[in-house]
């Protein structure tokens, strides 16, 4: 039979919403592998049996394009297996007790399980009775942002068989397995059937920062990356920082490590003349303001910004330039009291626009207008919004954070997360004198290139098929590995 590449699809069976970093990886790399590699097939973690069922190609599509989401109710994360208040339930009674605790939910679900198998007059019908229930969180899952509907689609609905390994076969783990899988499964599944796990690791923020993450996210990340390291025969990294670090962090642990190599992610230019972008959010004029676009959290660096946008209303600076300061992102973990400061500090006086979720068009907007864009992060595994403001000729004030200098190249000024004084000086001279950014914007129209998705993932799957090349009956012993699996 022809080798397998088997790839994990748990996280995009999940998420309904836009594909943004992590998501947006696994996605991307998935697309090119059907589009490019016969070999490949999807797969995703059930938690129930502990194993990984196969997906036909037809349904993987499906969910990666949006037009479908697994309804995961009664469906738990393995990386949060006893600690939910529902796990305290006897299995017996679960189905019960949804049905008096999320009755919305379960009617939603009932009605969902028949509309996919109905004829369509009667799929219908039985659409029309869900639409009264189609509120809140649930309208998010089960309508797309143009309101069309996507299948929301039971565990148990998509008849999908489960996977029986075999030894050439490669599963390619590229989500937030963390969550979505069991590492100790995994590793005894190889251990039956010795097939091959490539592993793309991002980075180990929670394990190097355990302050800026709740105590049971990083108990669950350390424990699957201990077990992952042990059992991958590849892993993938996007930068020499991030390769470095876990490199350090297993010795330091003596975890054995297999092969690694850098990968970098792809980004792909805007098209020219594509959608127009929308207008800017009431009080911002272009090239009057600068734009920082994350997830609210402490590792980002709003808290810096913030107070050092304080400074510079103290001194004067964004009054007499008409500049001003936008964030982009929803709230994240642990910032409670600082989005509140956001929000009501008076002394800001609507020049700080704190923007949780914008539609494409006024993203567009956004990025097209701002005169320059910040990214303080203390960490990063690799920037790809620095990325994403140089296709667009911006120029970044960024970190020395991480893999962040790695990515900003000669492009991008990098600053010391810590050292507030250095933000304060460089933000107000960007803002006073717009020339002192032009040689930064110059080399970025002259020198800037970087592959987009389509070459990063043709390089990602190179590196994964010379794990062909390698017995099988090796796969388990990190020390013997093909000179191919090991190029850079």
């Amino acid at each position: 039979m022809e080798p397998r590449i088997l790839l994990d699809l748990s996280w995009s069976l999940r998420w309904a919403g836009p594909p943004v970093g992590i998501l947006r990886v696994e996605r991307e790399l998935a697309r090119f592998a059907f589009a490019s590699l016969p070999a490949a097939h999807g797969v995703f973690f059930d938690p129930a049996t502990r194993r990984y069922r196969l997906l036909d190609r037809a349904t993987a599509l499906r969910f990666l394009a949006g037009d479908a989401v697994l309804d995961t109710l009664g469906l738990r994360d393995p990386g949060r297996v006893g600690r939910r208040k529902s796990d305290r339930i006897p299995a017996t009674l679960r189905p019960l007790a949804r049905w008096l605790l999320q009755s919305r939910h379960m009617a939603l679900q009932t009605l969902e399980r028949r509309r996919l198998a109905a004829p369509p007059e009667r799929a219908a019908r039985i659409a029309r009775l869900q639409a009264p229930l189609i509120k809140g969180k649930y309208r998010g899952l089960m309508l797309k942002g143009d309101g069309s509907r996507r299948d929301f689609v039971p565990l148990d609905a998509l008849a999908s068989a489960p996977v029986d390994f075999r030894p050439d076969d490669i599963l390619v783990c590229a989500g937030a397995g963390w969550s979505h899988t069991d590492i100790a499964a995994i590793r005894d599944q190889k251990q039956a059937t010795p097939f091959r796990l490539a592993l793309l690791c991002y980075d180990i923020i929670p394990i190097l920062f355990p302050q800026f993450y709740k105590p049971h996210d990083v108990e669950s990340f350390t424990h699957y990356f201990e077990g992952a390291f042990r059992i991958a025969d590849l892993v993938l990294v996007n930068s020499r920082r991030v390769e470095a670090d876990v490199k350090a962090w297993c010795t330091r642990l003596a975890l054995p490590l297999a092969a690694t190599t850098v990968v970098p992610l792809g980004a792909d230019i805007p098209a020219a003349g594509g959608a127009p972008a929308g207008a800017l959010p009431s009080g911002l004029e272009p090239q009057k303001f600068a734009l920082f676009v994350s997830t609210i959290e402490p590792r980002k660096g709003h808290r810096l910004l913030y107070e050092t946008w304080l400074r510079l209303l103290a001194a004067g600076v964004p009054q007499k330039a008409g500049f001003k300061l936008v964030f982009v992102g929803r709230p994240g973990w642990m910032v409670e009291d600082l989005v509140r400061a956001l929000d009501s500090d008076e002394r800001l006086n609507g020049t700080l626009l704190r923007l949780d979720r914008v539609d494409d068009a006024t993203m567009r907007a956004l990025s097209a207008g701002a005169a320059f864009c910040l990214y303080p992060s203390r960490y990063e595994g690799y920037g790809l919004p620095l990325v994403e403001a140089f296709h667009l000729g911006k120029a970044v004030i960024a970190s020395t954070g991480g893999s962040l200098p790695e990515v900003a190249g000669p492009f991008s000024p990098c600053l010391d997360p810590e050292d507030a004084e250095a933000w304060f000086t460089t933000m107000r001279r960007w803002i006073e004198d717009p020339s002192a950014r032009a040689p930064y914007e110059e080399t970025i129209r002259t020198s800037f290139r970087h592959p987009g998705w389509s070459e990063s993932a043709a390089l990602f799957f190179a590196r994964v098929t010379d794990l062909l090349a390698v017995d099988p009956q090796q796969s388990g012993e990190p020390q013997a590995r093909s000179s191919a699996a090991r190029s850079r």
